[in-house]
This record gives structure tokens, C-alpha cells and sequence, in this order.
């Protein structure tokens, strides 16, 4: 079975066009997020109805938990927050009541585990190897499932704990795990790449051969930047998508 993996989506409708344009050329047989639909952007009401209606199963990220009315916001700096209440003011009641019912972890076919985050924490961000060593130490300690994706850095990466035990970062191009490896990978972000490459990123599994394959797509960046702008969100927010921080 072939998965598509998307995280960080951020109320980028025209970078989520063009990877759901890309889905044609690749025909996943389901997709999954990782939660953060919302919040950045200008589209958040149209990045949820398409989850709602494509995505098999997502994950409660935290700008949705705020916009769903389910967190404060009180850690979010500034201009997250003023995009956030801008989204909760715009979302229709059913995207609102989809956001408030994601669950914070899912479980796919017993050997995968979606989160926002990290496994024990979803609101920890997994950026270095002595981070991802120590989840996934956490993960076997309670029998968890070999592979996770993670989100939320905005980051693309690819952690595999060998059967040797090391934990190694291997570059996020194709990873083939081997029998008895485990592996956080991070699809990266579809609607605002931090990675200082602007491309939307998401991630294809093959479920049989064990394989992930990230994928990069152009999209209009200058017409998402002009809906922030016309929308009157922070000019940073623009500003950043073309700069992929």
C-alpha cells in the first residue's frame, strides 16, 4: 500500500493544490496529515474541507488545537497567535468541530504511528539525533510500532535506529528501512518549508517494501503571498515562504 504522508499544511491552499496535482502523478491509495492545517496563512476554511474530505485519518497540530478552541495560544509568539484567531474567526462550525476532534496520535495498520510532534510529547519539536534517540528509546521501551512521522518542525528529516542500536540521520532523498529498524521520519511542511528550500515537501510510504520518498513541489508563491497580504495577516508570513525559513 502506498501512503501519502502531509504535515504543516498551514492555510497554504495553492501550495496544497499543487501537491494534490502531484498525488495524480504518484496515486497513493490513501493520505494521511500530520496535523497544523491551519494557522500562517490565508486559507485555512479551504486546507480543512479538503482534509475533511481526501485525508483517511490527521492529527491535532497545535495551531488547530487553538483554533479549535482547545488551547490558548499562550506560548505562540505574537503574529502566530493574531494568524490563529484570524483563522477561528473565518473556519465554518463543521471545519471547527473536524479540528476539535482530531486526536493527538493514530495508529496504521499496527506498524505505523502518526503524530504531530514527537511519540511521548505532542507539542516536543525533533530537530537533532540526540532528540530522536531518546524518543525513540521511549517508542521500543513501550513496544510502540517501528515507524513514525512526525511533523512540526517544518523540516524534512529521516531518523533510523539501526539493529546495532545506533541512531543515525540519513538525508531525506529515499530511505529502505531493513527488518528490525525503527525510524521517526518528518514529511516536511507542505505550506511553509523551513528548510531554506521554498518547494512544499510531503512524503510517499510503500507500507511493503518499507520505502519513503520525499517529493518537492513548485507552486505560485507570490499568489499565496498576495492572500496574506489582502487578508491583512503579519507581512512576515509572506515574506518567509519565499525564503523557505
Amino acid at each position: 500500500m502506498k501512503l501519502a504522508i502531509l504535515s504543516d499544511v498551514h492555510a497554504n491552499g495553492d501550495a496544497l493544490d499543487a501537491v494534490v496535482r502531484e498525488f495524480e502523478k504518484h496515486r497513493p491509495d490513501r493520505v494521511y496529515h500530520l496535523g497544523d492545517l491551519v494557522g500562517y496563512n490565508a486559507e485555512p476554511e479551504k486546507c480543512v474541507q479538503w482534509a475533511m474530505e481526501n485525508a483517511a485519518g490527521g492529527i491535532l497540530g497545535n495551531h488547530d488545537a487553538v483554533v479549535a478552541g482547545k488551547a490558548s495560544g499562550e506560548f505562540f509568539n505574537a503574529p502566530a497567535l493574531i494568524a490563529a484567531k484570524w483563522a477561528a474567526s473565518r473556519i465554518s462550525y463543521s471545519s471547527r468541530d473536524y479540528l476539535g476532534g482530531l486526536p493527538d496520535r493514530v495508529l496504521v495498520e499496527d506498524e505505523i504511528l502518526l503524530v504531530h510532534g514527537s511519540p511521548s510529547d505532542p507539542d516536543r519539536y525533533l530537530f537533532s539525533l540526540a532528540d530522536a534517540a531518546e524518543e525513540l528509546s521511549w517508542l521500543a521501551g513501550k513496544g510502540g510500532p517501528p515507524v513514525v512521522f512526525f511533523g512540526h518542525t517544518h523540516v524534512a528529516a529521516a531518523f533510523v535506529r539501526r539493529r546495532d542500536g545506533r541512531t543515525v540521520f540519513v538525508t531525506p532523498e529515499t530511505v529502505r528501512l531493513k527488518e528490525g529498524e525503527r525510524a521517526l521520519l518528518n514529511p516536511g511542511s507542505v505550506g511553509q518549508p523551513r528548510d531554506r528550500n521554498p518547494l512544499a515537501s510531503f512524503l510517499l510510504f510503500d507500507t511493503r517494501a518499507r520505502s519513503a520518498s520525499w517529493v518537492r513541489v513548485p507552486y505560485d508563491i507570490a499568489v499565496c503571498q498576495r492572500k496574506v497580504i489582502d487578508a491583512g495577516l503579519p507581512r512576515f508570513f509572506a515574506a518567509r515562504l519565499a525564503e523557505g525559513t
